[in-house]
């Protein structure tokens, strides 16, 4: 076992052992000091913080790990758009080549750079909206120049929420239903990026998965934010599947693909990411029929010999059809092996929902024209 994911496990432990009563000591003091060093650079930042001219809306949240982020940026980038914005994004494209220079992905009408120097994320954006800028770069005041020169006259600040050198207009924070405050502790004790008081800085907070807890469960999320952060509106999403691409099609693209086409079909899954299980769930939500799955390990760089393994256990099982995330599929788009597949690959693609709150969505930049 990782020191990682021996580590996740104390923090879920009600009644961890002599050991682990001891990490979690040693892991209390870390967590005071990374919470006094977060509020010092904060307060510093916060008072230096520079105002860019056009209105900026910051996606983020307040644990570490994935929230939702990026099917929110492309859900509300697209609203955008159709209400006659003409949004840019802005992210920092961790570990990406570009991440320490900065530079441009998309300029609204091309790809300008590969998935390496660009970034999962960032580059998948890119290819869901061809018509929006992306850029990427730990200092976000260079892309803001940059993405002003492209004529964007709103911004979407990517994971955004820690970044202070950036006044924004709006906050808008994600929980994740199934594990919304981190455990209540800070890293590394916890999953908090900064104590929980800093949700008072939102502008509206939205529950992703809420799908996957029952109603009593949001409620008491919805009740523990108001003690929080009063008066600031909260509003459910879900993840959903909404295309199922041809690989091919997916890498010029094209997102033409509707599930009717490939519901019932024998699908052998595959991916790297933190939930396989919740990939699953979506794939039969897609109406796929699953024949079995290869689940490879987080942030997982494909290879040839890879995709062979999964060709090889598809045939095996019988598959129509081998069906990978979109992340993942970001990943594979140099593989030689996706041409000459036995097994034609798809790629599910998912996007965010908001049953009741999308009005509520849209106030957040309706007074910002």
């Amino acid at each position: 076992m990782s020191l990682e994911n021996y580590v996740t496990g104390l923090m879920k432990n009600p009644s961890p052992d002599l050991k682990g009563r001891l990490m979690l000591s040693l892991l209390d003091k870390l967590e005071k000091l990374y919470l006094s060093q977060v509020v010092k650079r904060r307060e510093a930042e916060e008072k230096a913080a520079e105002d860019c001219g056009i209105p900026v809306i910051s996606v983020g949240n307040v644990t570490a790990g994935g929230t939702g982020k990026t099917p929110c940026i492309i859900k509300m980038a697209d609203m955008l758009e159709k209400e006659g914005f003409h949004p840019a994004i802005i992210s920092r494209g961790y570990r990406s080549g570009l991440e320490k220079e900065g530079g441009l992905v998309s300029d609204g009408a091309h790809i300008l750079v590969s998935q390496v120097m660009a970034g999962d994320e960032p580059y998948m954006m890119a290819l869901k909206l061809p018509h929006v800028p992306v850029l990427v770069g730990k200092d976000r005041l260079r892309s803001v120049e940059k993405a002003k020169k492209l004529k964007a006259d709103i911004l979407l600040m990517d994971d955004g929420f820690q970044y202070w050198k950036l006044k924004r207009d709006r906050d808008l924070v994600l929980l994740d239903c199934t594990n919304p405050f981190g455990y209540e502790h800070a890293l590394p004790r916890g999953l908090l990026r900064e104590p929980l008081d800093a949700l008072q800085r939102a502008s509206l907070f939205i529950l992703t998965k809420s799908d996957q807890v029952n109603e009593d469960q949001v409620q008491e999320i919805r009740s523990r934010l108001e003690k929080l952060a009063p008066g600031i509106p909260v509003i459910c999403a879900c993840h959903r599947p909404s295309r199922a691409v041809a690989f091919t099609k997916w890498m010029e693209r094209n997102h033409e693909g509707p599930l009717s086409l490939v519901k019932g079909k024998r699908a052998y899954l595959v991916s790297g990411i933190g939930n396989p299980a919740a990939f699953a769930r979506t794939a039969g939500e897609a109406g796929l029929f699953l024949t079995g799955e290869m689940a490879y390990d987080d942030h997982h760089h494909y290879s040839d010999e890879d995709l062979r393994n999964v060709i090889s256990e598809a045939l095996k099982y019988g598959a129509d059809m081998i069906v990978t995330t979109e992340k993942d599929a970001v990943k594979m788009m140099n593989l030689k092996e996706i041409k000459r597949a036995a097994v034609p690959l798809y790629v599910l693609e998912i996007e965010m929902a908001f049953p009741e709150g999308e009005a509520v969505l849209r106030k957040q930049w309706e007074d910002l024209k």
